[in-house]
């Protein structure tokens, strides 16, 4: 039956209101806001220009309006003020418009009427609400929940009253798990709503703070560094873990009482699969602080039990001396105690021999026994090659070991050569550039301020300006440096750049190749003043490796000394074989003695010359070899131009650059035309132009700086003083000169060979040289 609806003012009835819905035109001042309603701010900009459309065209969608509960009928009553009648009707959606709507002045809103209960109009609002546009992540995750708690609804229903999957409601009720760093970087905009769920499905808060730092770092042009798809493996690989390498029973409940068993965790992928939809399998865990622990509880039963046994444990430093880098595959005269040893050994056998180890780089629990076991085990047990499969692993990673160290030696040892000889260069260069002997600077190195300055090749670094001002404080401090440079007097402001490059060539530079670090004697700034000032670098570096083969050399006994020792034992050491029978000719005397000191010094001398670089550039390569003294040795030398003189030989005739003398009797050659090197014997090689600065000069070589008086028709060759980088590739090419390049000192040259197309190239006079 139909009840009527009365103005409150005038008495009059207002409508028929079904039991159902009806429409009607309501008087603003009989409506109420709902004190239900998720949505408690409202966009002022928007609203404002809701209020404009309304005065111009009205209300266009009617609110939904419910009969005034009997339970607001007190707090209405004292909330109204004076004058204004008791509002009849309660809104359940649509409140910004009628906000909008009083702000326009407007008496009236269309409104539907339906009589709904407390728990239908808050699933309403709820729902609702979570249709606007605006709504963030994490007010979106907040409404799922409420809806959740108060109209009781399962989480799996609720993408159904709302039109959306139960993978995404998952997603956005994980939000909920985020803790309060992560959470208020998603409401700053620092990171988005995908990256902001990877994060939550971390349970613990110190990796949720380590997963934000990785999500929220910046490149160097200020993005982020990760995408959601580089993030998503990162916590992957960081933060799960697979249980089917667990080192523990993943089904004993007790061994962290509090955790339980893992089939039956929540925080496995598999007890959410709508969650971790893009996880591969259902057996990983997401709480690695509760998988290491489980694994440290393993780990203690195991010792507890091994110690109540009276079986020796082997951890800590012991353990390290077994196992001393993570990488090694085998112990130290140690193998696992596998099924097939404990089968092939008896008990007497193994009493006494089982020891329990303690990986001290992953705290993985084992036993092991002496590889003389394991292989009598291998042996009874018919495979007898597990013996030796122990015997060869341990030598690889022997061998492995030694091989780095030999590296770094040989690392230490190029890198302390290339620091003392260029040390030696700098100190010897600087105090005459500071004296004022260079008037004018070369072409070449006006070539490697532009080169510095445009950041092509930053070998001066922030601070090295720094250095050469001698200031003090901070380093970086650009005001500091800028207000230093301007109090430069006139006159000394060209040597400060000639010093401040000169710092740059005082660090080596080195790159990584085939696994071992190989450094260059390239040092173009050195090399030019050096050539401008006359000094011998080769000298110098000739020099250093003088100081450090007697550095490196063992210190010879006296003759006496060294014939009273039985062969093999070193000074002051006790010999542990027996002493050799007496030689019939009696005691050696000195000249045998000093003739043994010769050929051990010859030996060592031949050693350090495949450690020691020569001062032709060749490189402190393993392998790379001296130059003769004085250049006496006719031998093709780095930088040289050579020509393959081997009958029979693919290459005969070809002409190439020497880049590297081995003490193999080889050079590798970079043929003319071709990117590509070879390694061929020396003897095959004859000279056809020998090398130019920055390699060694002989005695008859002009050090003087000289600008060639050319000729068109001169046959030249390009020096080896161009800027490293620059031209470069032109460095030991010959050619002819065509002609000069009008105000300029510049020549046209055709670096073409004979019978080929021109190749026509501009290039200072400085660099080309009459050849003939």
């Amino acid at each position: 039956m139909p009840t009527k609806e009365f103005a409150s003012d005038s008495g009059e009835a207002l409508v028929d209101v079904p039991a159902s819905e009806q429409f009607a035109m309501l008087d603003l001042a009989l409506i109420t806001p709902s004190l239900t309603n998720p949505r408690k701010a409202f966009n002022e900009a928007k609203m404002l220009d809701l209020v404009e459309s309304i005065k111009a065209s009205g209300v266009h969608q009617p609110i939904l309006v419910r009969p005034l509960p009997a339970n607001r009928l007190d707090d209405t009553f004292r909330n109204r003020g004076d004058g204004m009648p008791l509002p009849t009707h309660e809104i359940v959606s649509g409140e910004r418009r009628f906000r909008a709507s009083k702000l326009a002045q407007q008496a009236t809103i269309p409104a539907m009427i339906r009589r709904l209960s407390d728990q239908e109009v808050l699933e309403i609002q709820i729902v609702e609400n979570l249709q606007r546009d605006d709504l963030t992540e994490l007010e979106e995750a907040e409404g799922y929940q409420r809806l959740c708690e108060e109209t009781k609804i399962a989480k799996e229903l609720v993408g159904e009253r709302i039109g959306k999957s139960r993978s995404y409601v998952y997603g956005r009720m994980k939000l909920l798990d985020l803790t309060s760093a992560p959470r208020e970087a998603l409401r700053a905009g620092e990171i988005d709503g995908s990256k902001a769920l990877l994060i939550a499905r971390i349970p613990d808060e110190k990796l949720q703070l380590k997963a934000l730092a990785a999500a929220t770092e910046k490149d160097h042009q200020g993005s982020p560094r990760l995408s959601y798809r580089a993030l998503q493996t990162w916590v992957q690989q960081n933060v799960m873990l697979k249980l089917s390498a667990a080192r523990f029973s993943i089904v004993d409940a007790n061994l962290v009482p509090a955790a339980g068993d893992c089939p039956g965790c929540s925080k496995r992928t598999g007890a959410n699969p709508d969650l971790f939809a893009d996880v591969d399998g259902p057996d990983v865990c997401t709480d690695p602080t509760c998988f290491h622990a489980k694994e440290t509880a393993h780990s203690e039963s195991l010792i507890a039990i091994a110690k109540a046994k009276g079986m020796e444990v082997i951890e800590g430093k012991e353990a390290l001396e077994l196992k001393p880098q993570s990488w090694y595959s085998a112990l130290n005269g140690y193998s696992d105690l596998d099924e097939a040893a404990r089968k092939a050994l008896s008990d007497r056998e193994l009493k006494g021999k089982v020891k329990l180890f303690v990986d001290p780089h992953n705290g993985d629990v084992k036993e092991i026994i002496p590889d003389e076991l394991a292989m009598k085990a291998a042996a009874k047990a018919g495979k007898n090659d597990r013996g030796e499969k122990i015997d060869q692993q341990m030598k690889k990673d022997r061998a492995r070991q030694l091989e780095r160290e030999e590296k770094q030696k040989r690392r230490e040892l190029a890198e302390n050569y290339q620091k003392r000889w260029r040390k030696a260069a700098a100190d010897a260069i600087a105090p005459r550039i500071r004296a004022g002997e260079i008037k004018t600077l070369s072409a070449n190195l006006l070539r490697r301020v532009l080169l510095e300055i445009s950041r092509v090749d930053n070998r001066c670094a922030e601070d090295t300006l720094f250095d050469v001002l001698e200031l003090s404080g901070h380093r970086y401090d650009d005001e500091l440096t800028a207000s230093s440079v301007r109090a430069i007097d006139d006159n000394d402001v060209g040597y400060t750049l000639l010093l401040l490059l000169l710092e740059g060539d005082r660090s080596p530079h080195g790159d990584y190749v085939d696994d071992e670090w190989v450094y260059s004697d390239s040092a173009p700034v050195i090399e030019e003043l050096a050539c401008l000032l006359a000094l011998d670098v080769a000298a110098i570096m000739t020099e250093v490796q003088e100081q450090i083969r007697a550095e490196r050399a063992p210190k010879a006994p006296a003759g006496d000394e060294l014939a009273a020792q039985p062969e093999g034992s070193a000074k002051g050491e006790k010999s542990k074989s027996k002493p050799a029978a007496p030689a019939k000719k009696g005691k050696t005397s000195k000249e045998e003695a000093s003739a043994k000191i010769a050929e051990a010094l010859q030996e060592l001398e031949a050693s350090e010359k495949a450690e020691i670089q020569a001062p032709d550039g060749a490189g402190l390569d393993e392998g790379a070899a001296l130059a003769a003294p004085g250049g006496a040795a006719a031998l093709p030398q780095v930088g040289d131009r050579v020509m393959v003189d081997r009958a029979g030989h693919e290459d005969l005739g070809r002409e190439g650059v020497v880049l590297q003398v081995l003490a193999s009797g080889k050079a590798r050659v970079q043929f003319e035309g071709s990117t590509s090197e070879a390694t061929i014997p020396i003897s095959w090689l004859i000279v056809v132009a020998t090398s130019l600065w920055p390699f060694p000069r002989t005695a008859d070589q002009n050090t003087e700086p000289q600008t060639p008086a050319l000729k068109a028709g001169d046959r030249v060759k390009v020096k080896g003083t161009m800027v490293s980088g620059f031209l470069s590739e032109y460095i030991g090419k010959e050619g002819t000169v065509k002609s000069a390049v009008d105000g300029t000192t510049k020549w046209v040259v055709n670096l073409a060979r004979r019978k080929k197309a021109p190749n026509l190239v501009e290039l200072e006079a400085d660099v080309l040289e009459v050849i003939a």
